[in-house]
């Protein structure tokens, strides 16, 4: 008996031992309050250039080392002394030492370093003074970095632009700006402005959140608003130049309307030139955006406040039922449970009481990847990290919002080393997360797969550019041509990003395939013959496509399109409407050859299904037009809808994953605009015409100057071209136009070894010259008289078969070589920009290294 009872008692002891022992080893599945955490406060130190007796440009701090020629922020202008200096908020941090780069853009070459451990200290700042040893050209950028060391050894790096003048007279330029900005937040000092405004009857003055030099002075100066401004002004320097500067004003205000406290983001953008005798003022342009609130819902409406603004883009996803919402806003996820009337902020780098200049920068975007009938959500967050356990970085990262536990979850982590205006630039549209956990995405060029679960990278396509990707989001396809080169392009792939299946379809025999767009989740997409692919005197391909056919996702070819004699070289689409571009083939005098000829169209019968929600307007005195975000019809908003907030789930597995190869072969170029990259594009044709309407600059992507709004002189002549000697060779005006601009940068070659009867005028600079060759094509002679104004002469098609070499300008006239007579003329500008125009504006100049 006694020995049955020790057995029970040695067997309980056991059990208790047991669980006590497993419990240990077994990993809890829940997550708690021990495992979450809020994200961290905002830290990096702001810095400031001080030039002169000036104080500009903010910079924000990066923990990823950059390139320092990769990063194309604000511009300081040095005088010949080459001295700056650099103002450290140090905020929670101590710096003990302050190095610095010089470095040349193009090919990012080191020109000086040096490192501070001296600095002057007032208060929370520290200056740390600079002065350049090695010789800087004037007018030329330089690069910088400067990288702050704290006390324990962390490194911060800052990135700046450097230009040498001997009197760029930023004084005056910005003594101009801050008086008018002063004077246009005092109606009483508010006439003192009047004079330098261009008002239009034509203006919209319906809208504070766009003002222009053509507005109204009422609503220059606000109109009833009266907004407070929350944070201190650093004017920002985004070009100058010795006559013109464009500076920028960014901060935040606060203003009553209707009651109500809110808030709002403004960006004013002047242009200024300096006179001897006054200033003039370019350009004005005042953006204003409203800071999203939940809580200025509009109960009896069923609505949700945008606000002040532009930007009426709402990215959204629904659920099946139509009853949950995820959708952006500034920045910012959102979800919204319309049955409970219970919203999450899901993401946001502002913080509960915002610092605005730190939290709220606006260098990263998110794209809502998916949402399940639970509301989990996944997401991608991509650009500069504000603040948390990335701050300062820059880099892709997918997250998960599960919805039960009100925590976001770390998927996927991807550095990148480029800032937020180039990686946009890069990243394509493909992001897409399917159900067995394999994230597909397109970057650089390429198409990756990733499994969640194996943690295993699949580089899927390469050298596809984004215009050769299409990505049918509601049916879960990608399609990409098999590569941007279109004289090797033999395929389509399409592939069902569920399976992961990739099925194709291919070129006729002696055909090549082109892809072209979309509609409907139906592809676009042509046959051209090999021998048809042709390079223009340009260097431009044309790729005349004989037959069009759109199809399903299945290859079930539900239009083709074929017209004798005629030919697609393009096309676009507008809502329900395929505009085909179309040449025609001639044939003259022995030989054939393609010219323009009128467009044709398709139409679509199938209509969109409309958006679930969408936007109204509404006037008020005090903020004039309001834009409010409608919610899905029937549905009724009980009361201000309740927030909820996330906590970031502790991960103990390292979620990166590195790109290999995340350079740009492809030429681009990229049009900068008030500050930031309006666009990438493969012909600088493009994206000269978008910096020329946005007042901006293009830089390639070897941070060559490509072009600069509004600094061509009144006149300017290549002298050299004055005295050269030239003899007019009977022949190719082409040829004697090549040989001529190669001649000026010092390449001889002959007319046999020109060839350019085997390619184009392109090629052959590409191949000869000294310095990097540009299409110009589509541009207007004033815009392309901006080489001339650089030293740079520029070969003009005055026909299908002849040039001439533009060499100089005045008010009336151009400068050029008739390379048939070899004569020096002169022709004036009106007769010959009708002349460049007829000929279809085709230019060719290059790029100095």
């Amino acid at each position: 008996m006694l020995k049955q009872l020790y057995r029970i008692i040695i067997l309980i002891i056991v059990f208790i031992a047991s669980l006590y022992y497993f419990s240990r080893d077994i990993k809890e599945v829940v997550f708690n309050i021990d495992n979450t955490t809020k994200m961290e406060a905002v830290s990096y130190p702001l810095v400031t250039i001080k030039t002169g007796d000036t104080t500009i440009n903010l910079l924000h701090g990066y923990s990823s080392n950059l390139d320092a020629n990769k990063v194309r922020e604000t511009v300081t202008p040095v005088n010949l002394d080459q001295t700056f200096e650099v103002l450290i908020n140090e905020e929670n941090y101590v710096i003990k030492k302050l190095n610095y780069e010089v470095r040349e853009f193009s090919g990012n070459s080191l020109i000086e370093s040096d490192s501070v451990s001296v600095f002057e200290e007032a208060g929370e700042q520290k200056t740390a003074k600079i002065k350049l040893k090695s010789q800087l050209q004037e007018e030329k950028e330089y690069a910088v970095k400067i990288t702050l060391i704290t006390s324990k050894s962390e490194k911060m790096y800052y990135f700046q632009r450097i230009k040498m003048y001997d009197n760029a007279h930023l004084k005056e330029k910005l003594d101009f700006v801050l008086d008018f900005h002063n004077s246009i937040m005092d109606k009483v000092k508010a006439d003192e402005v009047e004079r330098y405004l261009e008002t239009s009857g034509d203006a919209d003055n319906t809208s504070l959140a766009y003002v222009n030099i053509n507005s109204s002075l009422e609503l220059v100066t606000w109109g009833n608003l009266k907004p407070t401004i929350l944070t201190d002004i650093v004017p920002e320097i985004v070009e100058i130049y010795e006559d013109t500067a464009s500076i920028a004003l960014n901060y935040f205000v606060q203003a009553e309307v209707a009651d109500q406290m809110e808030s709002y983001r403004v960006t004013e953008f002047y242009r200024v030139r300096y006179g001897t005798d006054r200033m003039y003022l370019l350009n004005y342009e005042r953006h204003m955006e409203s800071i999203f609130d939940i809580k200025l819902a509009s109960v009896s409406q069923n609505e949700l406040k945008l606000g002040i603004t532009t930007d009426l883009e709402l990215p959204y996803t629904a659920g099946e039922d139509k009853t949950k919402l995820a959708f952006i806003r500034n920045r910012e996820l959102w979800f919204y449970d319309l049955t409970s009337n219970e919203t999450t902020k899901v993401f946001s780098f502002r913080q509960e009481k915002p610092d605005y200049t730190r939290d709220m920068y606006d260098q990263h975007n998110i794209r809502i990847l998916n949402m399940d009938v639970e509301g989990n959500i996944d997401f991608m967050v991509y650009g500069y990290m504000n603040r948390g356990q990335y701050e300062g970085k820059v880099a892709i990262i997918l997250y998960r919002f599960v919805r039960a536990e009100s925590r976001i979850e770390e998927l996927v982590y991807i550095p990148v080393d480029e800032p937020y205006q180039l990686l946009k630039e890069n990243l394509g549209s493909l992001s897409y997360l399917n159900s067995k956990e394999v994230y597909y995405f397109q970057a650089y060029n390429s198409i990756y797969s990733f499994d969640l679960i194996t943690k295993k990278l699949n580089l899927i396509a390469e050298n596809v550019g984004q215009e050769q990707v299409m990505v049918l989001e509601d049916i879960s396809y990608v399609v990409w041509q098999e590569t941007a080169d279109i004289s090797k392009s033999k395929q389509i792939n399409i592939m069902d990003l569920e399976s992961g299946r990739i099925d194709n379809i291919n070129a006729k025999e002696g055909y090549n395939i082109r892809l072209l767009g979309m509609i409907d989740s139906n592809i676009i997409y042509g046959y051209v013959k090999e021998g048809d692919i042709s390079s223009m005197i340009d260097g431009s391909i044309l790729v005349p496509l004989s037959t069009l056919e759109i199809a399903s996702i299945d290859k079930k070819v539900l239009k083709s399109y074929n017209k004798s004699g005629y030919y697609v070289s393009g096309i676009e689409v507008k809502d329900n409407i395929i505009e085909l571009k179309r040449v025609k083939r001639l044939n003259e005098g022995g030989g054939e050859y393609f010219t323009s000829a009128d467009p044709d169209y398709i139409m679509n019968q199938e209509s969109e299904e409309p958006a679930l929600i969408n936007s109204n307007s509404r006037v008020t005195d005090q903020a004039l037009k309001e834009y409010y975000m409608t919610l899905p019809s029937g549905f009724v908003m009980a009361g201000e809808p309740k927030v909820l907030s996330t906590v970031n789930t502790v991960i103990a597995e390292d979620p990166t994953v590195r790109l290999e190869n995340t350079t740009q072969p492809r030429l681009t170029y990229f049009a900068y605009v008030e500050g930031g990259i309006k666009g990438a594009y493969e012909n600088a044709s493009e994206a000269i015409e978008v910096a020329k309407e946005g007042i901006g600059v293009v830089i390639n992507n070897s941070n060559q100057i490509v072009w600069e709004r509004g600094v061509k002189l009144t006149k300017n002549t290549i002298s050299r071209f004055e005295t050269m000697s030239y003899q007019a060779t009977p022949g190719n005006t082409i040829e004697n136009c090549l040989q001529q601009m190669l001649a000026y940068q010092g390449v001889a070659v002959t007319r046999d070894e020109l060839g350019i009867n085997n390619s184009s005028a392109y090629e052959v600079l590409k191949k000869y010259s000294k310095n990097t060759p540009v299409r110009l094509t589509g541009i207007t002679l004033d815009d392309a008289l901006y080489y001339v104004s650089k030293g740079r002469p520029v070969l003009a098609m005055t026909d299908s078969n002849d040039a001439m070499l533009i060499y100089g300008y005045d008010t009336f006239n151009i400068m050029v070589v008739n390379p048939a007579t070899g004569s020096r003329v002169k022709i004036g500008i009106q007769d010959s920009t009708q002349m460049f125009e007829a000929a279809g504006n085709v230019f060719l100049s290059y790029l100095e290294e």
